[in-house]
């Protein structure tokens, strides 16, 4: 039987004898959203695809990569086809995988533990909205500080994040995120030091290749409203622009057209039984993909475009450290 497009593993020699050539994706829906949002005409793409090819193979400080079309759209879709902020993203993204590895190596899907996060039902992939967005629902009274760690946690979203991106509509409609804190404990909180949660917003800011559309944060406690100031001051104004607060979840369900796509413990209609075995499956399907991300290698001391690791060396001093001292049940 022939292996899906998904599941074949691509090469990370940086000058290949063949490259695959540009196709544009099968949705009409996305492929006017690409043309609409990411000015990607056909020409203009196979152009710009041509570019960063050669500048992959020029590039001193990349020894490997991925240099197949749906990897490398990832970095022209996020940033609009332009040129040179797509290789300072895709040069960031390869020198964070191996800067932070206990975020992004090693990404083995059938280990146990991820198994059991899956099972939590901490994050659960929604489908997608009739926008064409692959929508997200985190629920953070489900994670259990106990069990899992902040780096499992990044590496669980992360895990979700690759298989999505693997997927071409994803990276051109982009994701909505559903932030359910209903019920959090501090903990959640207080288990992430603030030195990880600047670097993380980093990542996300400027090496990951994720479309953020929309970000929803229904029932965020009073007691996490300080960290949370401080958070969305390292975020992008793009994505601060793209974050809506609710008071209740029946606030969020009654201004927005996402009921039907949640749980039916949330008035929706999906069962989450079948949305775990979805997310499993993808998963699975994807394992030997992700793990072969550790197979891509850059020079980290040539880069020219890595972030400053010094800055912000106040994080863990004043009112915003005092919060990580606190006695937390």
């Amino acid at each position: 039987m022939k292996k899906s497009i998904e599941t074949i593993v691509p090469t990370v020699d940086k000058c290949p004898a063949k490259y695959d050539p540009y196709r544009p994706v099968d949705s009409s829906l996305h492929r006017q959203i690409a043309i609409d949002d990411l000015r990607e005409e056909p020409v203009m793409a196979e152009q710009a695809l041509g570019q960063l090819r050669e500048w992959i193979a020029k590039n001193p400080a990349i020894h490997a990569c991925r240099t197949d079309a749906r990897f490398l759209l990832r970095f022209l879709r996020v940033r609009k086809f332009a040129y040179v902020a797509s290789c300072e993203t895709l040069e960031r993204n390869l020198a964070m995988r191996q800067r932070f590895p206990e975020w992004f190596s090693h990404l083995d899907t059938s280990e146990p533990w991820v198994q059991e996060m899956i099972d939590s039902e901490f994050i659960l992939p929604l489908g997608r909205d009739e926008l064409g967005r692959s929508v997200i629902l985190y629920r953070w009274a489900n994670f259990d500080t106990e069990r899992f760690t902040v780096a499992q946690q990044i590496r669980f979203v992360q895990m979700i994040l690759e298989c999505l991106f693997e997927d071409e509509r994803n990276q051109i409609a982009g994701t909505v995120t559903i932030s359910d804190h209903s019920n959090e404990p501090m903990k959640t909180f207080a288990q992430w030091s603030f030195t990880d949660i600047k670097n993380y917003i980093d990542c996300v800011n400027k090496s990951i290749p994720v479309r953020v559309r929309e970000v929803h944060v229904v029932n965020m406690p009073m007691f996490a409203s300080t960290v949370v100031e401080w958070i969305m001051s390292c975020c992008s104004e793009k994505l601060r622009s793209r974050l809506k607060c609710y008071a209740s979840l029946e606030a969020f369900i009654s201004t927005t057209n996402f009921k039907s796509m949640l749980p039916k413990e949330y008035g929706g209609e999906q069962e989450v039984s079948e949305m775990k075995r979805e997310l499993r499956q993808m998963l699975d399907q994807h394992r030997e993909v992700l793990l072969a991300l550790d197979d891509m290698k850059i020079d980290e001391k040539r880069c020219t475009s890595i972030w400053n690791q010094n800055q912000r060396t106040d994080l863990e001093s004043g009112a915003i450290g005092s919060f990580r001292k606190l006695n937390v049940d």
